[in-house]
């Protein structure tokens, strides 16, 4: 493992420790080795569920449905989400069944159980011209260790973000590896789940999660997962987080900005929405995905 500082052309410069081929947070604990280590050695527990996506793709969104359905109980998750990527396997170990564990890892270093138990995984991918635009604010509001002072301008992040790795790399390996890894694996159940149609019609989503899992589907149950978890309600039942409103600099929670799709063209200019299209076409030969950029 690596420090790398990995600077935008403003001079802004966002750290990683660089493992495995992988620009990793440096939230990741220890050397990275050893943790990815633990995390693929942990102990399978009936019912697990991992959940698993590229950075701000509608995470902690698809959590906390993933958590009703799996208690069967239409009740938003309390506190911070245990994740495999920055928590100790200790950590993850003590969360009450049924687990839904939670990562942005790639294929390689979830844990082996997944594999060898044909645990269910859903996989929720956003457009990279809206993830984009949610990574830079975020990364501008956030105020934790490690993960703190990036200053850089939208024109230098997008930059960034289009023709380089960021944290997790970019949007298309992630993507891709995930796609390879249901192609050479068809005995695992996966799920996968994009942000826009989360968007356009929730309920519709809600019932192939439950169906993916094998939960309860009665429609009222259904009906009243799919009100709690509508955008708007959950950003404001999830302000009250003590915790998570306390790793940004002004107050507001970082996993909850506009959850719109289209907002990207708020903030490319035409140049840059023509570089990025570039990008995407050259990109987007093997991926074998619909990504939807507008409703």
């Amino acid at each position: 493992m690596e420090i790398r500082k990995m600077e935008d052309r403003g001079g802004e410069v966002i750290i990683s420790k660089y493992y495995d081929g992988i620009h990793f947070p440096p939230l990741v604990s220890g050397n990275v080795k050893d943790h990815l280590e633990a995390v693929r050695n942990m102990k399978y527990r009936k019912g697990d569920v991992l959940l698993d996506s590229f950075p701000k793709t509608g995470t902690h969104w698809t959590y906390d449905i993933l958590y009703m359905l799996k208690n069967e109980k239409a009740e938003y998750s309390t506190g911070n989400i245990v994740t495999l990527d920055f928590e100790t396997t200790e950590k993850n170990d003590a969360i009450d069944s049924p687990r839904v564990l939670v990562s942005h890892l790639y294929p390689q270093h979830i844990p082996k159980f997944v594999e060898d138990e044909k645990c269910k995984i859903v996989y929720v991918y956003r457009n990279p011209k809206d993830t984009a635009v949610s990574m830079h604010s975020f990364m501008k509001r956030l105020n934790i260790e490690g993960l703190k002072g990036y200053k850089g301008t939208w024109e230098h992040f997008f930059e960034f973000f289009a023709t380089k790795p960021v944290h997790y790399n970019t949007w298309f390996e992630h993507v891709k590896s995930w796609l390879d890894f249901k192609k050479k694996h068809p005995d695992v159940p996966i799920l996968m789940v994009s942000f826009e149609d989360m968007k356009k019609d929730l309920r519709s989503c809600v019932q192939k999660m439950a169906e993916h899992l094998g939960t309860k589907q009665d429609p009222d149950f259904l009906d009243e997962v799919t009100n709690k978890c509508q955008f708007s309600a959950m950003s404001k039942a999830k302000t009250s987080n003590t915790k998570e409103i306390a790793m940004t600099k002004d107050g507001s929670n970082p996993f909850y900005r506009k959850g719109e799709v289209g907002d990207w063209k708020n903030w490319l200019t035409v140049a840059q929405d023509e570089t990025f299209d570039a990008v995407i076409e050259k990109n987007m030969t093997d991926i074998d995905l619909e990504v939807k950029y507008t409703l």
